[in-house]
Protein backbone atom coordinates (compact mmCIF):
# COMPACT_ATOMS: atom_id res chain seq x y z
CA UNK A 1 0.00 0.00 0.00
CA UNK A 2 1.56 3.82 -0.79
CA UNK A 3 2.30 5.81 2.28
CA UNK A 4 1.95 9.16 2.77
CA UNK A 5 2.50 11.71 5.06
CA UNK A 6 0.43 14.80 5.58
CA UNK A 7 2.27 17.35 7.96
CA UNK A 8 0.04 20.48 9.57
CA UNK A 9 -0.15 22.31 12.71
CA UNK A 10 -3.76 21.99 12.62
CA UNK A 11 -4.96 18.40 13.71
CA UNK A 12 -8.17 19.04 11.67
CA UNK A 13 -6.61 20.05 8.33
CA UNK A 14 -4.33 16.84 9.25
CA UNK A 15 -7.38 14.49 9.89
CA UNK A 16 -9.02 16.13 6.39
CA UNK A 17 -6.17 15.11 4.40
CA UNK A 18 -5.72 11.53 6.29
CA UNK A 19 -9.70 10.95 5.29
CA UNK A 20 -9.04 11.83 1.34
CA UNK A 21 -5.87 9.86 1.51
CA UNK A 22 -7.33 6.90 2.94
CA UNK A 23 -10.35 6.54 0.98
CA UNK A 24 -7.65 6.75 -2.27
CA UNK A 25 -5.89 3.94 -1.13
CA UNK A 26 -2.96 5.31 0.63
CA UNK A 27 -1.86 4.55 4.28
CA UNK A 28 -1.16 7.66 5.85
CA UNK A 29 1.31 9.12 8.80
CA UNK A 30 0.77 12.71 10.04
CA UNK A 31 3.06 15.02 11.78
CA UNK A 32 2.30 18.60 13.27
CA UNK A 33 5.29 20.52 12.61
CA UNK A 34 8.20 20.75 10.48
CA UNK A 35 10.89 18.70 12.45
CA UNK A 36 8.84 15.87 13.54
CA UNK A 37 8.14 15.48 9.72
CA UNK A 38 11.66 15.12 8.62
CA UNK A 39 12.27 13.31 11.73
CA UNK A 40 10.23 10.89 10.28
CA UNK A 41 10.37 11.03 6.40
CA UNK A 42 14.22 10.32 7.28
CA UNK A 43 13.50 7.26 9.51
CA UNK A 44 10.97 6.13 6.69
CA UNK A 45 10.56 7.88 3.65
CA UNK A 46 7.36 7.93 2.45
CA UNK A 47 6.02 8.17 -1.30
CA UNK A 48 4.06 11.58 -0.88
CA UNK A 49 4.19 14.18 1.64
CA UNK A 50 1.48 16.81 1.91
CA UNK A 51 3.30 19.87 3.71
CA UNK A 52 1.91 23.02 5.21
CA UNK A 53 3.45 26.11 4.47
CA UNK A 54 2.53 28.18 7.69
CA UNK A 55 3.67 26.64 10.80
CA UNK A 56 5.14 27.49 13.79
CA UNK A 57 8.89 26.96 14.20
CA UNK A 58 10.17 25.38 11.12
CA UNK A 59 7.64 26.49 8.21
CA UNK A 60 6.69 24.66 5.13
CA UNK A 61 9.79 26.12 3.12
CA UNK A 62 12.38 25.36 5.85
CA UNK A 63 10.87 21.76 6.16
CA UNK A 64 11.07 21.65 2.40
CA UNK A 65 14.84 22.56 2.20
CA UNK A 66 15.47 19.72 5.10
CA UNK A 67 13.91 17.28 3.17
CA UNK A 68 15.29 17.82 -0.20
CA UNK A 69 18.67 17.98 1.21
CA UNK A 70 18.29 14.13 1.94
CA UNK A 71 19.51 11.75 -0.96
CA UNK A 72 16.69 9.70 -0.15
CA UNK A 73 13.95 12.05 -0.40
CA UNK A 74 15.15 14.86 -3.42
CA UNK A 75 12.50 12.95 -5.73
CA UNK A 76 9.83 12.45 -3.50
CA UNK A 77 6.61 14.27 -4.36
CA UNK A 78 5.95 16.92 -1.71
CA UNK A 79 2.90 19.39 -2.12
CA UNK A 80 2.40 22.12 -0.71
CA UNK A 81 -0.80 23.12 0.85
CA UNK A 82 -2.07 26.74 2.34
CA UNK A 83 -3.82 29.34 2.63
CA UNK A 84 -1.48 31.59 0.47
CA UNK A 85 -2.92 32.15 -2.69
CA UNK A 86 -1.89 36.12 -3.91
CA UNK A 87 0.23 36.53 -6.87
CA UNK A 88 3.78 35.01 -7.55
CA UNK A 89 2.89 32.24 -4.22
CA UNK A 90 2.67 29.46 -6.89
CA UNK A 91 5.94 30.35 -8.74
CA UNK A 92 7.92 30.78 -5.27
CA UNK A 93 6.55 27.31 -4.16
CA UNK A 94 7.52 25.79 -7.11
CA UNK A 95 10.83 27.41 -7.37
CA UNK A 96 11.75 26.39 -3.83
CA UNK A 97 11.25 22.54 -4.73
CA UNK A 98 7.29 21.65 -4.22
CA UNK A 99 6.16 19.35 -6.91
CA UNK A 100 2.81 21.52 -6.49
CA UNK A 101 1.49 23.89 -4.78
CA UNK A 102 -2.58 23.53 -3.48
CA UNK A 103 -4.66 25.85 -1.74
CA UNK A 104 -6.87 25.74 0.92
CA UNK A 105 -9.67 25.31 1.62
CA UNK A 106 -9.21 22.49 -0.63
CA UNK A 107 -11.53 19.57 -1.82
CA UNK A 108 -11.26 16.18 -2.76
CA UNK A 109 -11.74 16.00 -5.85
CA UNK A 110 -8.59 18.92 -6.47
CA UNK A 111 -6.23 16.70 -3.97
CA UNK A 112 -6.94 13.78 -6.10
CA UNK A 113 -6.38 15.43 -9.45
CA UNK A 114 -3.33 17.31 -8.72
CA UNK A 115 -1.73 13.83 -7.66
CA UNK A 116 -3.14 11.78 -10.56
Amino acid sequence: MRRALVVDDSASNRELLRTILEHAGWTVEEAGDGLMAVEMATARPPELMLLDIQMPGMDGYETLRALRGQAALAATPIYAITAYAMEGDVERGLAAGFTGYLTKPLTRRQLLAALS
